[in-house]
């Protein structure tokens, strides 16, 4: 019971602060003390449960601060590189797969060692930050939603507000809150944590999004001089200042990596292109461009010339875009002609423009019995590519 007295007391005595200067060098390791009484000392009595989610807080609450450290080392890292994309959110730096494809890109083509070893650092530490958000992730899920401190918010108010909605009456509310140790002062952007488990109440108060940790504010006295006062708003207004010009040095950051990113896929489109285009120099260069047709229609329409004496030859329209049809002569050496696709009965006779080819030397021309399909197997193909070649067909 005397336990429980001092125990009280003890509190009490947190919750009013030092009483001389002397007390107040006492004053970070009571914040600590007083940070673990809020969400711990009832619960070690009541409940197990609320002593556990209690501990799980502050696990959580300090991977928070490790993660928001690293991740303030990573942001000084990609400002000194400039190469990284810095999101509006800190919680967010988090290289993209394709960040970190460019970093990889720059490691391999930049010369400057000092410079290489900072871009393999960042990518290193990337995989560090990625395993402690993974860490502090996996804590909070395990832990209730936290409130968010605003201003004009008080810890006793909020957990009063808590338990009510968890059913209690005002009276109730009060006497559970009579166990449970209270941060006196918060900050905006304080992160409140609440347990209750079988009318058990704990909680824990977190960083969140403000400047400092519970526990630096614990120890700031509430009644600093005014030189004093003015001096830490100059300071925040100095870290203010800071912090635009951090934010003007992300949008630069971000507007290079995209400039890069944009050129990596201009390089990707035009490397593609490039191969395209050269798979059909290829194919050109290494195909049969020929034509099929009646004899008496490719005379009339200019492609060959039929003389009276002599073999046939091209004629005035003889151009490349008239040989719409190609053999690849790495891929095959014949090609079929069929009567009633030139609506012809059968064919008789097939001649090959120019006349510089020769049967048996050049080709082989082959006849199905019923002279419905003409086959031609090409036999010298060196002379064949890249070439133009009409066959004439008549009946």
């Amino acid at each position: 019971m005397a336990r429980r007295d001092q125990r009280s007391l003890d509190a009490r005595r947190l919750r009013r602060g030092p009483s001389n200067p002397r007390q107040a060098l006492r004053l970070p390791a009571l914040a600590a003390a007083f940070l673990f009484l809020a969400g711990g000392l009832a619960c070690k009595r009541e409940d197990p449960r609320i002593r556990t989610l209690t501990e799980q807080a502050a696990h959580a609450d300090e991977a928070a601060q490790q993660l928001r450290q690293a991740w303030s080392d990573q942001f000084k890292r990609l400002s000194r590189a400039r190469v990284g994309s810095l999101p509006p959110e800190a919680n967010l730096l988090l290289l993209t797969a394709e960040q970190k494809q460019a970093l990889e890109t720059r490691v391999r083509i930049e010369k400057d060692s000092s410079r290489k070893g900072l871009l393999r650092e960042i990518l290193e530490k990337d995989a560090e930050l990625q395993a402690l958000n993974g860490q502090l992730a996996a804590l909070r899920a395990a832990l209730p939603e936290p409130e968010l401190v605003r201003p004009n918010d008080s810890h006793y108010g909020m957990a009063l507000r808590f338990l009510r909605a968890r059913g209690q009456s005002e009276a109730e509310a009060r006497q559970t809150l009579s166990r449970a140790p209270i941060f006196e002062r918060l900050l905006p952007g304080f992160e409140v944590y609440h347990f209750f488990h079988q009318g058990a109440y704990g909680t824990w108060v977190s960083r969140g999004k403000a400047a400092i940790s519970p526990g630096d504010f614990a120890r700031l006295d509430p009644d600093l001089p005014i030189s004093e006062r003015d001096a830490a708003r100059a300071v925040g207004q100095r870290l203010r200042r800071e912090l635009a010009a951090l934010e003007t040095e992300r949008r630069s950051i971000e507007q290079e990596v995209a400039g890069m990113q944009a050129e990596r896929a201009r390089y990707i489109e035009g490397r593609t292109a490039l191969q395209s285009e050269n798979a059909r120099d290829l194919a050109r260069l290494n195909s049969l461009h020929y034509l099929v047709g009646v004899r008496d229609q490719l005379e009339a329409g200019g492609i060959i010339v039929v003389p009276l004496f002599g073999k046939d030859h091209s004629g005035p329209n003889w151009s490349d875009a008239a040989f719409t049809q190609h053999l690849d002569l790495r891929a095959g050496s014949r090609l079929s002609i069929r009567a009633q696709d030139l609506g012809l009965k059968e064919i008789g006779q097939v001649s090959v423009v120019p006349g510089s080819y020769a049967a048996g030397e050049h080709y082989r021309l082959t006849l199905s019995a019923d002279r419905q399909v003409a086959t031609i197997e090409l036999l010298a193909l060196p002379r064949f590519k890249n070439d133009k070649v009409v066959f004439a067909i008549t009946e």
